[in-house]
């Protein structure tokens, strides 16, 4: 899958991962091509984004919101651009966020 299955949807074309929280509460982000993410982190893209929009339309009937992080715990922002030039922005609590996408924002250390 190279990109979300909506086909009303433009292609994703770049993704900036933000990470914050944690014990020292440091932010770490990361910005990479949607081309140059392995097959298995542009389907965990796509699942995310529907997953999203599930969300939003069940928010928008009523639906309560998901659990609250707890403390110290790391929360994430995707920042998901378009070919068209279109952002979206989506939240996730630490338990939410694929292993092969958290992997992706995980900072470099010496």
């Amino acid at each position: 899958m190279t990109e979300p299955a909506d086909p009303a949807r433009p292609a994703v074309r770049r993704v900036r991962i933000e990470r914050r929280g944690g014990l020292a509460g440091l932010a770490v982000s990361a910005e990479h091509d949607f081309a140059a993410l392995s097959a298995a982190q542009q389907q965990a893209l796509g699942r995310v984004i529907e997953a999203a929009a599930s969300d939003r339309s069940a928010r928008s009937r009523g639906a309560p919101p998901g659990p609250a992080p707890g403390a110290d715990r790391f929360s994430y922002r995707l920042r998901v651009e378009d070919a068209a030039g279109g952002e979206q922005v989506i939240d996730l609590p630490e338990d939410a966020m694929p292993s092969v996408l958290e992997s992706l924002a995980k900072p470099a250390l010496p």
